[in-house]
């Protein structure tokens, strides 16, 4: 059972022993140490006892080693009027990533033959790998994985089943961004290896500390950032059923931690080759739906391109997204109203040269394909604009014969009313002519 708190730092190894047993100066006397055996003192696994025997009584010193031929690191002393016991706090002696990190204590009096234990590993997984991904409440739920790694010291005399205390820490900006440093907000303490962090609504790291027997092992580090702003410009009106092309700049921010005491502070960036999805309504209150996506180049700005399907109001969308030891809040961008003209597909006189006293017979076909009351117009001597007749569409199509009796060139066009998903609109100038 886990009962230590969990530091920030790595537990460093001391060099001094507990209350009452310091280093004494009264000389060792030559011995043999032997049976050296090291085992939890009892079920809280958090402190260890070392036993060992020896010939004659004397001053001891505890060394934790790697190897026989290596130098190790010095923790404990007793004296040659204590009992060959020393208890020492786990995590004083350090915490490994590493499986294969073998390490053993040894107790020697300084002259006669060392004592040792067995080898034993201090291993912390340190919760490798964490994935993230959003809750739909926005809030951040982060999973560590698995402990699968292969006991490099299988038996050995400390071993306990893989139990691990997973300690998650929001590392934010200072409330004062003038003042240097970094606020660490502890999260709630769990065993279970997932939980979730509220959107406190600016851009963290999550630090993952994961404690076990040996102490606080320090995880992975994710960085949490923000969509600060997505911009968007774009035509007022295209023809229906034509090319709408919208584009603009997205930018985030994320934390940027350095320094050694750390310092935490709030970069702005264009957010490359991120995807964005382009939403649609038809009006103030209707729903809106999905018309498209696209990604934001290496500057961060994207282009969407769209056909016009009549009167729409436009923004552009960041969803949440998680990727690799990164985690973005998303974001919305302003609207935008894009509304759609008639599309005049053709404009013409069937035979626009004939002859006097014959009828002309003109032509229109337009988009949306309705029943609008187009006005056929022509140019008089004045220059202006005047009306010749009407004529209801079916489909969107309709052919007018009319009499003219004037010879020579003569413009024409037609003016085409407005429906509910376009405006009106006139076509272009199409001539007559008459021999």
């Amino acid at each position: 059972m886990l009962k230590r708190s969990i530091a920030l730092a790595g537990a460093a190894v001391l060099v001094t022993g507990l209350g009452g047993q310091a280093a004494s100066a009264v000389p060792a006397r030559a011995g043999a140490v032997t049976n050296v055996q090291v085992a939890w003192v009892n079920s809280e696994h958090t402190n260890l006892r070392i036993t060992w025997n020896e010939s004659a009584p004397a001053a001891n010193t505890i060394v934790l080693r790697t190897d026989a031929n290596e130098g190790g690191n010095e923790f404990g002393h007793t004296t040659a009027g204590q009992p060959n016991e020393y208890i020492v706090d786990s995590a004083d002696l350090g915490v490994s990533g590493d499986p294969n990190d073998k390490v053993f204590i040894e107790v020697s009096d300084g002259s006669g033959t060392a004592g040792r234990t067995a080898y034993f590993d201090r291993f912390n997984y340190g919760g490798y790998p964490t994935t993230t991904s959003f809750e739909p409440n926005g809030s951040l739920r982060w999973t560590a994985g698995p402990d699968t790694s292969v006991d490099g010291t299988p038996d050995d005399p400390l071993d306990l089943p893989k139990v691990y205390s997973y300690a998650p820490q929001r590392r934010e900006q200072t409330d004062d961004p003038s003042v240097p440093g970094c606020d660490g907000v502890n999260l709630p303490q769990t065993t279970t290896p997932t939980g979730t962090v509220p959107n406190p609504g600016h851009v963290y790291n999550l630090w993952m500390i994961v404690d076990n027997e040996w102490g606080a092992q320090p995880g992975p580090f994710i960085n949490v950032g923000a969509t600060k702003s997505i911009t968007m410009t774009g035509p007022a009106a295209t023809k229906l059923g034509e090319k709408t092309t919208l584009t603009g700049v997205l930018t985030g921010a994320t934390l940027f931690e350095s320094g050694r005491p750390p310092t935490c502070n709030e970069e702005l960036l264009p957010l490359s080759n991120q995807t964005v999805v382009i939403q649609q309504r038809t009006s103030p209150t209707a729903a809106w739906t999905t018309a498209g996506s696209t990604k934001t180049d290496a500057q961060g700005k994207y282009t969407a391109v769209l056909t016009n399907p009549g009167h729409r109001e436009y923004r552009v969308i960041r969803l949440n997204t998680t990727a690799g030891e990164t985690a973005w809040y998303g974001g919305t961008g302003d609207s935008k109203a894009v509304r759609a003209t008639t599309r005049v597909v053709s404009a013409k006189f069937i035979n626009p040269v004939i002859n006097l006293g014959t009828q002309p017979q003109a032509y229109l076909w337009v988009d949306p394909a309705g029943t609008q009351k187009a006005a056929l117009q022509f140019k008089n001597a004045s220059g202006a604009w005047q009306g010749v007749s009407y004529k209801t569409l079916y489909a969107g199509r309709g052919l007018l014969a009319f009499p003219w009796n004037k010879r020579g060139a003569t413009q024409f066009r037609w003016w085409i009313p407005a429906t509910t998903t376009a405006d009106a609109t006139y076509s272009g100038v199409f001539t007559l002519t008459v021999r």
